[in-house]
């Protein structure tokens, strides 16, 4: 074992984007302590871009490409050990369920502590919730389990992970960095949005059925237009369910309401560019569009899922809406758009609240704690 002024710790997603996940992730590990050293690993396919190891690389993160010939690579298993032997980390951190299975197959037997930080489960599709029943097995044979959101905790125990292995940690970000890059970006992107003299609601995550989008469009369809400013809903994300969004906007008749704008690789950008911000979400753990949301001083209208609520403080830092519910959802984002006073309120209580409660260097420290005990019991 590593002596405690000098742990290394791998970091392994399985992913090729650089989007909330990935973000979270680079800032862990930007903010680290001298103590540490940080590596970011994934899974690539050959010689293809790898947005999610630039931007680590970018930020003077060390990185290991791990090579697949597919996603189900038979060979994953003995290359990933064979990588974790050569480097000799002292700490191996899953961030997804593949990568958990993987660190589990690959590293049972060298004596290096696993932990897996679950950032939420989604349930979209039944290959998906197989994987994902599959990862709660496979938590409760690591050294520690990472947790987003309090509400996590229940579930995992129920599953039959050791409480004394649990660990909340809740989701952070760069609350500077984000705000400057909102405040900068602001004008330009509303007038390319052409949305310059609009009301714009932003909904910020991927296109899937967790996310809610279809009862945000549900939402929409029961608010009335603006007598002076149009209310215009931006979607920033793609996924499995746009083409069924796109339809039911057309069958609302929200088709000049509702922009569909796909994946993008600067969402800090497109919060400064909205006037408040949605998540309509079924279920979460601690979204970082919500944190992000409050540091760019948006307001905020969410529902009660997951970590949202204490993020909120409860409805003190933003709305809330009932999951699953439309009018619940029109009803707070009506609420929201009709008091001005209401608003300034909030938006200045989340900024307080992420500042003091979200930061990623509070994060960074929380986590690093996590994994000096695990190398000290090893």
């Amino acid at each position: 074992m590593a002596s405690q002024d000098a742990i290394s710790v791998w970091h392994v997603r399985n992913s090729d984007r650089f989007g909330g996940p990935e973000r979270l992730i680079v800032d862990q590990c930007a903010h680290t302590t001298p103590g540490f050293g940080m590596t970011v690993a994934s899974f690539a396919t050959g010689d293809a871009p790898h947005a999610f190891l630039d931007a680590a690389a970018a930020r003077g993160i060390r990185t290991r490409r791990l090579p697949q010939g597919s996603s189900y690579d038979p060979r994953l298993v003995r290359r990933l050990r064979d990588a974790v032997r050569a480097d000799a980390p002292d700490v191996l951190v899953g961030h997804d369920y593949k990568a958990n299975l993987l660190l589990h197959l690959a590293a049972r037997k060298l004596g290096i502590p696993r932990v897996a930080i679950v950032h939420g489960y989604t349930g979209e599709n039944r290959k998906i919730r197989f994987f994902e029943a599959l990862d709660r097995r496979v938590l409760k044979r690591l050294d520690a389990v990472v947790v987003v959101a309090d509400a996590m905790c229940a579930m995992l125990l129920k599953r039959g992970v050791p409480a004394d292995r649990i660990h909340l940690v809740p989701n952070a970000i760069d609350t500077d960095a984000v705000s400057a890059t909102a405040a900068a970006a602001r004008d330009d992107l509303r007038a390319a949005w052409d949305v310059t003299d609009h009301t714009v609601l932003l909904a910020l995550g991927r296109l899937s059925p967790e996310k809610g989008q279809d009862v945000l469009l549900e939402a929409l369809a029961r608010m009335p237009a603006e007598a002076t400013r149009p209310l215009t809903l931006v979607l920033v994300g793609d996924g499995a369910t746009r083409g069924a969004l796109e339809a039911q906007a057309e069958r609302l008749g929200l088709t000049g309401r509702v922009r569909f704008l796909g994946w993008r690789d600067d969402p800090h950008a497109c919060l400064g560019a909205a006037d408040a911000v949605v998540l309509p979400s079924r279920t979460e753990g601690l979204p970082l569009a919500l944190l992000e949301a409050m540091a760019a001083e948006r307001p905020v209208v969410a529902t009660r899922v997951g970590g949202v609520p204490d993020a909120l403080a409860d409805g003190e830092a933003g709305w809330l809406a009932t999951p699953d519910d439309a009018g619940s959802l029109a009803d707070a984002l009506t609420a929201m758009l009709a008091d001005a006073d209401a608003r300034a309120a909030k938006i200045a209580a989340g900024r307080a609240r992420v500042t003091a409660h979200y930061s990623a260097a509070r994060q960074a420290r929380a986590l690093e704690a996590v994994y000096a005990a695990v190398t000290a019991r090893a």
